[in-house]
């Protein structure tokens, strides 16, 4: 009986624990960033992981540690291939924000930061790379598919009754036009000087500098240098530094970031994490604008 109730009483104390450890992750979650371990002077920590489709979380995470008085620089983690034209314009804005509101802006290349992932990193105060990573492809790229032969080999047709000549634009179901492809063709030419607007403002170079650079090829972390698309070679903890140099730190402060899982992994984990950004095995990728109109 004696055991019966020990074993009990430590059930009991387990599940307590559990519930209680449960409670403060949900907590964390709901402030949407881990609990700090230590007061004082932080670097926040956002991390861009694969293809860019929405700009809330991020942009969220920003104006979080932006209007922190603790926080005194934010990096910028980045692996990826970039994605919508939208979001990533979207987060750049956001990015210039924050520099306006005082915070030091480092981004950090890992694998690869190409595309809108690359139009988002220009928008901050200093750009890491390692020397492997793939950067640049300052570009824009729209593919669609035309299955009219398939579907007149299996006998299906498409009727479409429209009120304007350029409203199925694109449609998968026909050849588009001579007119429709230069129609789409100065879509894609707006954005893509866009981009190199962007960039020209954010790296402070001039559109003659970038215009040759904006081709779509990608570059290596080392020719980027080169051609002054990213201003230092180095890894996650070399951006860290920077980071902490930039914002007048004598040392690398507490490490504050965002997490999905619990808080008791969190910790484990260590907020000081010297961890590279889960690495991209995909290709580098270009901006995407997609039927539908995810632009």
């Amino acid at each position: 009986m004696i055991r019966i109730k020990r074993f009990a009483r430590y059930v009991g104390v387990f599940i307590a624990v559990t519930a209680l450890i449960f409670l403060l992750g949900r907590a964390a979650g709901h402030f949407g960033r881990a609990l700090p371990l230590v007061g004082g002077a932080e670097i926040g920590v956002i991390r861009i992981n694969g293809v860019i489709l929405h700009s809330e979380k991020t942009i969220h995470q920003i104006r979080t540690l932006a209007s922190d008085p603790e926080v005194k620089a934010i990096l910028l983690r980045i692996n990826s291939p970039g994605g919508a034209v939208v979001p990533s314009q979207d987060i750049y804005e956001e990015v210039l924000k924050a520099r306006k509101k005082g915070k030091i802006v480092v981004s950090s290349i890992g694998t690869v930061g190409a595309s809108g992932a690359y139009y988002i990193a220009s928008a901050s105060d200093f750009i890491m790379a390692s020397s492997g990573s793939l950067t640049g492809s300052i570009g824009v790229i729209m593919e669609l598919a035309e299955v009219k032969d398939l579907l007149d080999k299996i006998g299906v047709h498409s009727e479409v009754v429209k009120s304007g000549k350029m409203k199925d634009v694109g449609s998968p179901f026909r050849p588009m036009t001579a007119d429709e492809k230069a129609y789409m063709k100065s879509l894609l030419d707006n954005i893509h000087q866009q981009f190199i607007l962007a960039v020209s403002k954010g790296r402070h170079l001039s559109v003659d500098k970038v215009d040759p650079l904006a081709d779509g090829r990608v570059f290596t972390g080392e020719m980027a240098f080169r051609y002054h698309l990213v201003d230092g070679i180095g890894d996650y903890r070399d951006a860290l530094r920077k980071a902490a140099t930039m914002a007048h730190l004598k040392v690398i402060p507490a490490i504050r970031e965002f997490h999905k899982k619990g808080v008791l992994n969190s910790l484990i984990s260590s907020k000081v994490s010297t961890l590279f950004g889960g690495g991209l095995g995909e290709s580098t990728g270009f901006w995407s604008i997609l039927p539908g109109s995810k632009i």
